[in-house]
This record gives C-alpha cells, structure tokens and sequence, in this order.
C-alpha cells in the first residue's frame, strides 16, 4: 500500500507541496497556499484527498502527518537519495 501511496502523492505536484510542507513542520494551509501560488479550491481538494488517505490529519493548531504520512515521507526521502 505504501508504493501506492507514494505514487498518490507525487503524481500530483499541488498533493506533493502540501505533503512536503506538512512533513516539514507547517500547519497552515493558507501559508502553504501562500507560498506556492495555490488557488485556495485546488489546495483544499488537495488537503482533503491526503486526508482521505490518511497521510495526514487536522489538529487544534493546523495540519501534521500522521503515522502513516511519516512512513511515506521517510520512504519518499530515501528514494530521492538514490
């Protein structure tokens, strides 16, 4: 499930810069928006569809990965070193 994830992710460059900056440590979707050039209905789309897989989850002070997220992103960083 986990390569199937990945591919989720990357395949789409708007669910990849979310993700990124989420793995990061940012929690706020307007910055992330912000920062990106995002148009807002594309960047909640975005942000539902991660959720939706469970890669990452709404806290009281914004947006974090969850378990799974992690497992994801730490894959995704060793891929890249490649």
């Amino acid at each position: 499930m986990i390569k199937m994830e990945e591919g989720f992710i990357v395949s789409n460059k708007i669910r990849k810069a979310i993700f990124l900056e989420v793995a990061s440590g940012e929690k706020s979707l307007s910055r992330i928006m912000r920062k990106h050039h995002l148009i807002e209905h594309a960047a909640r789309n975005a942000i539902e569809e991660l959720e939706e897989h469970g890669l990452i989850e709404k806290k009281e002070d914004g947006y974090e990965l969850t378990e799974d997220g992690i497992k994801i992103f730490n894959k995704l960083r060793e891929l890249e070193s490649l």
